[in-house]
This record gives C-alpha cells, sequence and structure tokens, in this order.
C-alpha cells in the first residue's frame, strides 16, 4: 500500500487541534463566543453538553479514538467523559437516539472503554439505560407514514441504538433483536398514502424545517444520516456478526431494490447517483427526467450511500452489489472536486469525510485512482487549516453566523482532526465511526 502523500502534515495539523481542545471546560464557553446572545436552537448547533455531534461526548473522541491513545490522550478524554456524566446526571432527558443525551455518552464511554479497558461500570449503567430505551421508545410498525423519519434514522432514531446494542450485544442481545426486528418489518411491504402504494419509511416530516409547505405529502429520504440508508447498514453489520432475525435477508433486498430504483445516471454516464429524497409527486412519477445535482457526502447521497450497499454486498456476497458501490464513485473521478459544492471541512459533508469515507471503501476496492483522490481529499481539508482561529477548523452550519469556529465532532474541528489522524496512519479501521455506522 502507498503511503498517504500528505500524511506528515495531516498528522502534525491533527496534533495541534488536539491540543487546542484538551481544556474542556475553555472549549464549551469558546464554542459559543461571541454568539453568547444567538437564539437557543443555533447555539445548540454550536456547543450542547450532551450531543455526540457537538458537546462533551463528542470531543472526548479526539482522545480516544486516535490510533495511539496515550496516557495524556486518556486523561484529556476522562475530563471531558467526566462532564458529560455530570450533565446526563443533573438533567433529565427524553427517549433519543445516539446523539443527543444519555445514548452519546454511551457511545463516547464505549470508544474510552476499547481505549483504556476502564469504564466498565458506567457502560453497565449506560447499557442499562439503552436496553430501557428500547423497551420504552421502540416505535410501532403502522400501515400509515411514519411521524418522522427521527423513528428509525441513524442520528435521532433505532439505527443509531442498534449500532450501539450490536457493539454490546453480549450485554444487550434481546433488545437488539428487538430492533433488528423493527427495522426488518419495516422494509417489508408498502402502505397506501394519498392513494397511492409507497414504502414504510415514508415520514410526514420534512426533510427540513421550513420545507413543510413544499412537501406537505411528507417525503421517502434516502439518505445515510437520516434515510434508508441508515436502516441498510446496520441489517448488513448485524447479518455480518450473526445477529440475525426473520426476514432480514430480504428486508436487505428490498433495501438494496429501492436504492437501486431511485439511482439515476449520471450526465455523463459514469455512474449512479442519488437524490436526498422523494416528493410524492416524484415517486408518482417513477426516476426519470435529468439526474440531481449532488454535493457528495457522508450525510446524503454517494459515497455514504455506496458505504451502505458495500457493507451489504458484504455481508450478503452479493457481487453485483459491491460492484454498484464502486460504480456509484466513479461520477466523483470523472468531475472536477471544485464544482461539489463543499465549503468546509467536516466529517459531515466535508472534506476531511469524504477523505475518510472514500479511504474505507476503497480498502476492499483497491482502485488507485480512489487513493489518489483520497490524498487530493486530504490536502483540500489541510488547506482549511486555520492557525489564527481558536479550534483549527471552521464549518458552515445552517443558521450560525458564518464562518463557525466549532470544536464537534460531526461538524468541526475534533472530527476533521481525528479523520486526518486516521488518514495519516493510513488507517481505515477506527472505533470512532462506529457512530458514523461505516463498520
Amino acid at each position: 500500500m502507498t503511503a498517504p502523500r500528505h500524511a506528515d502534515e495531516a498528522r502534525d495539523v491533527a496534533a495541534q487541534v488536539f491540543d487546542r481542545l484538551a481544556d474542556p471546560d475553555a472549549t464549551a464557553v469558546d464554542a459559543l463566543n461571541p454568539d453568547l446572545s444567538s437564539p437557543v436552537i443555533v447555539r445548540e448547533l454550536l456547543w450542547s453538553d450532551l450531543s455526540l455531534s457537538s458537546g462533551y461526548p463528542g470531543v472526548s473522541l479526539a482522545y480516544t479514538g486516535r490510533g495511539r491513545p496515550s496516557a495524556e490522550d486518556a486523561a484529556r478524554a476522562h475530563a471531558y467523559l467526566v462532564r458529560a456524566m455530570r450533565a446526563m446526571a443533573a438533567t433529565a432527558h427524553p427517549p433519543a437516539g445516539i446523539y443527543t443525551g444519555p445514548g452519546a455518552v454511551a457511545v463516547a464511554v464505549l470508544v474510552a472503554h476499547h481505549a483504556t479497558g476502564g469504564y466498565r461500570s458506567a457502560l453497565d449503567r449506560l447499557d442499562d439505560h439503552q436496553r430501557r430505551l428500547v423497551r420504552r421508545a421502540l416505535p410501532e410498525v403502522r400501515d400509515t407514514p411514519t411521524i418522522t423519519n427521527g423513528e428509525f434514522e441513524l442520528v435521532r432514531g433505532m439505527s443509531g441504538v442498534g449500532r450501539y446494542l450490536l457493539a454490546r450485544r453480549e450485554q444487550c442481545d434481546e433488545e437488539l433483536g428487538l430492533v433488528l426486528t423493527y427495522l426488518t418489518r419495516m422494509a417489508h411491504g408498502e402502505i397506501t398514502h394519498r392513494s397511492r402504494q409507497v414504502p414504510r419509511w415514508w415520514t410526514w416530516a420534512a426533510p427540513r424545517l421550513g420545507q413543510e409547505v413544499e412537501m406537505p405529502d411528507g417525503h421517502l429520504n434516502l439518505g445515510f444520516s437520516h434515510g434508508v440508508a441508515g436502516p441498510l447498514a446496520l441489517l448488513s453489520l448485524a447479518w455480518q456478526q450473526d445477529a440475525v432475525v426473520d426476514g432480514q435477508r430480504e428486508a436487505v433486498e428490498q433495501l438494496v431494490g429501492l436504492l437501486q430504483t431511485w439511482a439515476f445516471e449520471s450526465e455523463d454516464g459514469s455512474g449512479p447517483v442519488w437524490s436526498n429524497h422523494v416528493t410524492l409527486e416524484g415517486w408518482a412519477a417513477g426516476p426519470q427526467g435529468p439526474p440531481p445535482r449532488q454535493r457528495p457526502s457522508w450525510c446524503y447521497g454517494a459515497p455514504g450511500i455506496s458505504r451502505a450497499i458495500q457493507l451489504a454486498g458484504q455481508a450478503f456476497d452479493r457481487a453485483e452489489w459491491v460492484r454498484l458501490a464502486h460504480h456509484s464513485l466513479l461520477p466523483l473521478l470523472a468531475t472536477d472536486p471544485e464544482t461539489w459544492s463543499i465549503d468546509n471541512p467536516n466529517l459531515c459533508h466535508g472534506w476531511s469525510g469524504l477523505m475518510h469515507l472514500l479511504a474505507v471503501l476503497n480498502e476492499s476496492i483497491g482502485d488507485r485512482r480512489l487513493a489518489d483522490l483520497v490524498d487530493d481529499m486530504a490536502a483540500r481539508t489541510l488547506a482549511q487549516f486555520r492557525p489564527e482561529s481558536r479550534f483549527g477548523f471552521q464549518a458552515t452550519l445552517t443558521d450560525v453566523p458564518q464562518p463557525a469556529d466549532t470544536p464537534a465532532f460531526l461538524e468541526g474541528a475534533a472530527g476533521t482532526a481525528l479523520a486526518l489522524d486516521a488518514y495519516a496512519d493510513g488507517r481505515t479501521t477506527t472505533d470512532w465511526d462506529m457512530a458514523l455506522l461505516l463498520a
């Protein structure tokens, strides 16, 4: 394997960011300045104590998720985890997925346990919380659209919870089975909505706040973070680990088939592309017309969906699915990254997320062109390092004054530094990307 072209610079920049995040109290305060007067919803995007995306649990991953965590890394992570557990104990939390509340703390503590061997009693308590969450909040499988895709998706719903349960299968096997059964049943059959047959994954909610008027009949979300690609990834990973329920194979076939149906051929014919979602009008018309303009990312489109399909192909030994995943990456090779509408370095929909995801995908593909593209993504990530900014990397966040100097895991400096750290070592196997359902 050829060494990463920008390994030394990536390692150095990642180390600088980790040092800037070392003090959790200063990090939390500085994440909000100078926006203390902003509306609460905006401030929570910048910092929320119990967020895996932008709070103590997520930033702790910057230290426990490194390839070779040192004693200093463990101490820094512990300082974040102590504050996360204090915040969890101080507040009651509604049922939620793994990106907020106790679920976020559970993921962070699990990664810390893998890195250090400690936190066993804390994990026992968090396992119990997740087991009770499933018993209390597992959604029903209905013959009407879901109220929100937050019921089943990765970020807010049962696909994310299921990933934690899979990692703790010995302690949570029964609840894992309940989640897998729920997602499997969701994939089977269709429902009648506005006199049309649509998948059970159909939701009344709009993809984003403010789009309700545009989509009065709801939508089908195809993405990895908020759509059907998340359940596909979890069902496939579970199958690989012999966590199987009745109908799981057929559920995966249905999900891959759904994504195949809604794959548009790129303008140059190099491979398939996916829209973010399907409206009822679009569903009635079928996949036709020009391909959607795609911003490649983890959260929507390729290569996020590509990874879900690749996992399915690997789990079920379906060579045609593995080829489809590879084929869906070819439009990235046929277009100039300058045209991709990417304006930040983050994991969710920025250069570092593409860098890491393409490296993970290419581990079993071995396409030299993709390896070169990974190096290009690394260079673009490094070019956005700003030594004068508080955390080193700034992000473009919806509804937040730009640019946002944020320490976040999903959309900020912590996640970007973790991706650079993995790239520098040539690692595609990490604990922190469990939260992204990549493995």
